[in-house]
């Protein structure tokens, strides 16, 4: 009877451990997940809409005067963004304390949730500000600016799937090309944290913590819209028509040419041509018959077998 209460209690060790692990390698903010929909990020807080000073639906809510690594905040901005039509997720947060915080205090409490930071993090903005360069500035740890990074965007993906990964990311992040995505594949961060005390970090006050997980919910949207497409490469059989159910796009494919001439399609709008397909449903057709065509806003292929 000991040795089976010694056992569970080991068990419930390790269990405590993994989950500590897992929220230690994805670095998430108190009480959430990313990835997290709004409803749930208030839920988690025990609080509603109008408990929050600022809420604009699928985008961003504010909460003001919480306690949060041992110091009360003046400040907490939830920020939301829908990769995936319609379904907002939490992927960013900005803490900002009073100046009479103490962010030592605030600091020791973060060293402890998160461990070791890290001496430099490259972050790469989502908005382009010169010409169509990789928007990229490169961080460096200093006594009022501390540091902390999850894996490499890299580190994530399985080396066979890293073209399906570069060609899918290249939709989101501005400045990003096939040339450019090996470094930023190796230097990008899945999770990146920030804590100052004086401002350095741009567009923060004073006394300020930075949370951003938008690569890793990219990757993983990524991942399903990857996942999503082996489901679908077996041909069409029994049916003239090919639905991406997602998008309730209807593609005719009785309409198909031979697979030397260009692939054709008619769209449940009316359109009759690829070029009418395209300006419709925003899609991008990949070479002839036998191959795919995209829909650019879900990422959703169709598979034509002519």
């Amino acid at each position: 009877m000991k040795k089976a209460v010694f056992i569970i209690f080991i068990a419930s060790i390790l269990l405590c451990s993994c989950s500590r692990k897992e929220a230690s390698d994805n670095l998430e903010f108190p009480k959430t997940k990313w990835g997290m929909s709004m409803e749930e990020t208030l839920d988690a807080y025990g609080i509603t809409k109008k408990d929050t000073s600022y809420y604009r639906e699928g985008l961003t809510f504010i909460i003001n005067d919480y306690e949060l690594f041992g110091e009360k905040t003046s400040k907490i901005i939830f920020n939301f963004i829908d990769l995936k039509n319609g379904k907002p997720i939490l992927c960013a947060v900005r803490v900002f304390y009073p100046d009479s915080a103490d962010m030592n205090h605030v600091l020791k409490k973060m060293q402890k949730a998160y461990g070791k930071t890290v001496p430099e993090v490259p972050m790469y903005s989502l908005f382009q500000t010169l010409g169509d360069e990789l928007p990229e500035r490169e961080y460096t740890e200093s006594e009022h600016l501390k540091l902390w990074a999850s894996k490499s965007v890299i580190q994530s993906i399985p080396e066979d799937e890293r073209e399906g990964y570069r060609d899918r990311w290249k939709n989101y992040q501005s400045g990003l090309k096939d040339e450019n995505w090996d470094e930023f594949s190796q230097n990008a961060r899945m999770v990146n944290v920030v804590w100052s005390d004086n401002g350095e970090f741009p567009s923060m006050e004073k006394n300020a913590l930075a949370f951003n997980a938008f690569n890793l919910e990219l990757y993983k949207e990524i991942k399903n819209q990857l996942s999503d497409d082996s489901a679908r490469t077996n041909p069409i059989e029994g049916d003239i028509l090919a639905t991406d159910k997602e998008g309730s796009n209807v593609f005719d494919l009785s309409l198909l040419e031979e697979e030397d001439l260009p692939v054709e399609a008619v769209y449940t709008n009316g359109a009759k041509s690829l070029e009418e397909l395209a300006d419709r449903a925003d899609v991008i057709v990949k070479g002839t018959a036998g191959e795919v065509v995209s829909d650019r806003k879900l990422g959703n292929w169709i598979s034509f077998n002519g």
